[in-house]
């Protein structure tokens, strides 16, 4: 049995951590890291969103209802490409286009819908109400998450990887706003790597013959 991909949170924003579930999206190849209804539920329960139990009973039923799993599978990328769309063009110093903003409102808005206001910890947020599905429950706390971000302070913090494949986004919340990586364990040693093998071609190489006019 393969085991699940192990997903990276490293974003520092449930709403990022759901865009950055494409690997190497400035590569050739970007790599579509869900693939498949179990990898959704997966990623829900590595983010805290669900239950062991909650993602094994999902997958079961999912295997009954194959149209469903197939649409949910859909929905649940667009809605990945609705917030990587603003919040990249937001990363760059960018205005979002009016187009990508309303395909995110639309979310926002049918989250909010199926929401009520509590107060947590002195705060006060939305939340799905009881009684959805776990799977929508999940998508609309990502959409949820994405309205708090927009509306916040640390939307000034976004940040993309400065891997040369990468594009991955996180909220840079070091004092001197000098993250650069997504992960210092992924992209951070790609490039600390290509350093090192680029400074020892240099040193095989020798120094260069002095031209002769």
């Amino acid at each position: 049995m393969v085991s699940p991909w192990q997903f990276h949170i490293t974003a520092g924003a449930l709403c990022l951590d759901f865009a950055n579930t494409v690997s190497w999206r400035r590569s050739g190849s970007p790599i579509e890291r869900l693939q498949t209804y179990a990898d959704l539920a997966s990623w829900g329960r590595q983010v805290g969103l669900m239950s062991q139990p909650e993602e094994r009973r999902l997958n079961r039923e999912a295997a009954a209802h194959q149209r469903r799993l197939l649409r949910t599978l859909a929905t649940a990328r667009s809605l990945r490409e609705a917030i990587f769309a603003v919040f990249a063009r937001i990363s760059e110093g960018g205005v979002p286009p009016n187009r990508d903003l309303r395909a995110l409102e639309a979310w926002i808005r049918t989250a909010v819908e199926h929401s009520k206001m509590v107060v947590r910890s002195g705060r006060y947020r939305w939340e799905p109400v009881a009684g959805a599905s776990r799977m929508d429950d999940m998508l609309w706390r990502v959409a949820l998450s994405a309205d708090e971000l927009l509306s916040s302070g640390a939307v000034r913090r976004i940040g993309q990887c400065s891997g040369r494949d990468c594009r991955w986004l996180w909220v840079d919340r070091t004092r001197n706003h000098s993250r650069r990586w997504c992960d210092m364990a992924v992209c951070g040693n790609r490039a600390k790597a290509h350093r090192h093998y680029r400074r020892r071609q240099a040193i095989e190489a020798g120094p260069s013959e002095p031209s002769i006019a």
